[in-house]
């Protein structure tokens, strides 16, 4: 008897320890952990873009008023513009996410033909199976600046009904909508069995940034009818749930943003995604936790990706998308094109330094000043404040000289500072 166990407790033992050994020595571990990361859990993912900002070329010349108009903007990389959302596009494309989602401000000014040409773009990445969803952000709809620049002047050109919106981008949300608010460009979508879209539209009405009641109301019988069915809903605004900079808030968050808090906190919706203040933040209440994915056209030009795991969690991280790459595989030999990281970051800096010197102008250490300016604005909107070196002189300094800059500076350096680049749950 005590030999007969103990031979099974031999089997066992090489069934158990030898044969896998056996196997990894023949076939070699599933990731090769000196070189890769290991595999992620099966579920979901989803890449979410904001802010694009997309300008048709046939719409500028990159002429004379519009490269001085761009420069002493707020460092979009406007004369670049459709080589980087090509440029998006077709990596979004490569990397096959299961769907993508575009948080509002597609265009630069609402100009019709920016909607047309980015819907032909978008076209493609559906082709290549991956299914797209829009929604406006303030600059896409009824727009009295939608214009088209060539050398030293500009015409006005059509903008966009809320209707004509929802026809040009039909195939991006609007015909597979399991819902359709009928006061609004708000609907929901199924991303996968038991994950539910629910883009919130602010933008339709005459009053952009609020919420009508009637939104509110459909919005309560999709997040009911989602509890009912057991179902997580992923919830997506343009304008901010939160004010991530208690500096930056008239005009950045929703008006009536407690109202759809509390329709969330009451039917469990964990996450908010928005845009529209362009840097890149992460802040959670306890109850709902937004991300405020930076705007693609400024650097460092990034989209987020999220995971839902089967298993339970998740986690969310950035990417930045590779011009450079995708400019040599097009034959380009715009150096700006082919080193597009570094352009787009100088680009960025530039207008900081501009925007610094002309509010510290007569300081004798002005140089300096603008230079600590521009490294906070870098680091901030790429929603690295961890890596924020303070200088105290220089920001006393500034409190001095600029009433702006000087609370700005002190609202970034009152926060705790971190990686707002990724989140795990």
């Amino acid at each position: 008897m005590k030999k007969r166990i103990f031979k099974t407790a031999v089997a066992v033992f090489f069934l158990v320890f030898f044969v896998p050994l056996t196997l990894m020595a023949a076939y070699g571990p599933p990731w090769d952990p000196k070189t890769e990361s290991p595999p992620e859990p099966e579920g979901v993912r989803v890449a979410v873009a904001t802010d694009l900002h997309y300008l048709s070329p046939e719409l500028t010349d990159n002429g004379e008023l519009f490269t001085e108009i761009v420069s002493g903007a707020d460092g979009k990389v406007m004369l670049y513009i459709d080589a980087l959302v090509r440029a998006f596009a077709a990596q979004i494309a490569e990397e096959a996410p299961d769907a993508l989602i575009l948080s509002g401000d597609l265009t630069f000014n609402g100009e019709r033909l920016s909607h047309e040409h980015l819907a032909a773009i978008l076209s493609a990445v559906e082709a290549s199976g991956v299914p797209v969803f829009v929604m406006p952000g303030n600059h896409d709809l009824y727009s009295g600046n939608a214009a088209s620049f060539s050398g030293e002047g500009y015409e006005l050109t059509n903008s966009v009904t809320a209707e004509e919106f929802a026809e040009i981008y039909g195939a991006f949300g609007y015909d597979e909508a399991l819902s359709r608010d009928e006061d609004s460009l708000s609907y929901t979508a199924r991303l996968s069995p038991g994950l539910i879209l629910l883009m919130v539209d602010v933008n339709t009405y005459s009053y952009a940034g609020a919420v009508k009641q009637e939104t509110l109301d459909w919005a309560e019988q999709q997040l009911a009818a989602a509890q009912e069915s057991g179902e997580q809903v992923l919830a997506v605004t343009h304008q901010n749930l939160y004010a991530h900079n208690p500096y930056l808030s008239a005009g950045y968050i929703i008006e009536n943003s407690i109202e759809l808090y509390e329709l969330y906190c009451e039917y469990g919706v964990r996450l908010n995604l928005s845009g529209h203040i362009h840097l890149q933040h992460i802040l959670d209440s306890g109850d709902v936790c937004e991300i405020a994915t930076s705007s693609l056209a400024v650097s460092p030009n990034q989209y987020g990706v999220l995971s839902f795991w089967d298993e339970g969690g998740g986690k969310y991280e950035t990417r930045s998308v590779d011009v450079s790459s995708w400019a040599e595989g097009q034959g380009q030999t715009d150096e700006n094109l082919l080193n597009f990281a570094e352009y787009s970051r100088q680009f960025f800096r530039n207008t900081s330094l501009n925007q610094a010197l002309s509010e510290a102008a007569g300081q004798e250490n002005a140089s300096e000043l603008a230079g600590f300016y521009a490294d906070v604005n870098e680091n901030y909107f790429a929603g690295r404040t961890d890596l924020i070196e303070w200088d105290d002189a220089l920001e006393k300094d500034w409190e001095k000289c600029s009433f702006f800059i000087g609370i700005y500076l002190a609202s970034i350096h009152s926060s705790e500072p971190g990686d707002f680049t990724q989140l795990n749950w």
